[in-house]
């Protein structure tokens, strides 16, 4: 089973699996990233490679490593784009090639459940929960959690290209739930992107899982 393949363009490829067993082995580089890391993490990290890697064969692309950067992000080969996501029990990747006209890629996964009431203020702007919860029609904790997994999606997205490490409360979601789709639209400039301008993304809700996946080419790029 997967949840991002029908986020995705067809283009894109998308490798996902459950997050249990023991870490994988890894290449030297990718081991050195996590040499003092607790168990858990190392899972996580192994099988967020793993899947990287299958979606790199899918495209016909040689399975390289992936290394973390001092910003702990994953450094992708010069000519691909990707994303990585994890959360308690699944793990996803999404890669897409530079050439066929992709320059950034986001997703997020987060489980369905209520986010923690202390945490609604910090995620959502005036009037943002309120709204995607009529919308969506979910309760509002809820739909708090959706807010967060679209605004991480978004974050992971424009990261690659402004660098901006970024707040919950610098995008503004706006939701067409029929359609599955949402726009997350800046509350401030981030070079390259302007005030207002939109990310767009499409997003999946189960009764386990929240997916979002936010895409840009190289025709939206600023």
């Amino acid at each position: 089973m997967g949840y991002f393949a029908m986020l995705l363009d067809p283009k894109i490829a998308a490798a996902e699996t459950v997050l249990r067993g023991e870490p994988p082995n890894l290449p030297d580089d990718e081991a050195l990233s996590i040499a003092r890391a607790v168990p858990r993490r190392r899972l996580e990290f192994g099988y967020g490679r793993v899947c990287a890697r299958k979606a790199m064969t899918a495209l016909g692309h040689a399975p390289v490593s992936l290394p973390t950067g001092s910003d702990r992000v994953p450094i992708w080969p010069d000519d691909l784009v990707g994303s990585i996501t994890h959360t308690r029990d699944w793990v996803a990747a999404a890669v897409a090639r530079r050439d066929q006209g992709f320059a950034a890629i986001g997703i997020d996964i987060e489980p369905a459940t209520v986010l923690s009431p202390d945490l609604w203020a910090s995620v959502c702007r005036p009037g943002e929960l309120e709204r995607l919860a009529t919308i969506c029609d979910v309760a509002p904790g809820l739909a708090a959690h959706i807010i967060f997994c679209m605004k991480e999606a978004a974050f992971k997205c424009q990261y690659g290209l402004s660098h901006a490490m970024l707040e919950f409360e610098d995008f503004v979601i706006d939701v067409d739930a029929e359609a599955g789709t949402f726009a997350a639209s800046y509350c401030k400039v981030v070079p390259p992107f302007d005030m207002h301008h939109r990310l767009h993304g499409r997003f999946a809700l189960s009764a386990e899982y929240i997916a979002s996946a936010v895409v840009l080419t190289s025709e939206q790029v600023p």
